[in-house]
């Protein structure tokens, strides 16, 4: 059990740095391209779709990241209205839609990264398997990151997480 969630986190730490590179790499891109258009008038066609894939995998593989510290969008108002001993068991509820989803999406995200594959993209000429794969991959490390979630030991409530904003 410790072992896994060990495992886990050291797979986001891991995640997070090529997130990280992902994004730098993006931001380079952009100013590249906006450069390459509009001051010496000669666009590259490539750096824009370059660009939208790297997005892609920011946004899927961010996710799962964020889903190991319970940093997702919530709408928090039954946490608020119901009793504290009933809480944890809501949180677990919300855990399993969330893994039920997950894995959904990893199932689908897979038939659907196979049926692309004779695809090629615009400019690159790569597979659109590549662009396609960011959608298992994320949801992988989000189902993933739900088991360690369920594995992990519960959290004090007055603890401020970092997504807190009140």
């Amino acid at each position: 059990m410790k072992t896994y969630i060990n495992i886990m986190d050291s797979i986001n730490n891991w995640v997070k740095y090529l997130v990280s590179f992902f994004l730098v790499a993006l931001a380079v891109l952009v100013v590249l391209q906006v450069t390459t258009r509009f001051v010496i008038n000669v666009p590259l066609s490539w750096t824009e779709e370059l660009a939208k894939y790297l997005m892609i995998y920011i946004v899927f593989l961010g996710s799962g990241l964020a889903m190991r510290h319970n940093q997702h969008i919530a709408i928090d108002f039954l946490l608020e209205i119901i009793k504290a001993e009933n809480k944890a068991r809501l949180q677990k509820v919300v855990l399993c839609i969330c893994g039920v989803f997950s894995l959904m999406l990893v199932i689908f995200g897979t038939q659907l990264t196979y049926i692309v594959i004779g695809q090629s993209t615009p400019t690159l000429q790569y597979s659109m398997a590549w662009a396609y794969a960011a959608i298992p991959l994320g949801s992988l490390l989000m189902l993933c990151n739900v088991i360690a979630l369920f594995m992990s030991p519960p959290e004090d409530d007055a603890k401020e997480t970092v997504g807190d904003i009140l």
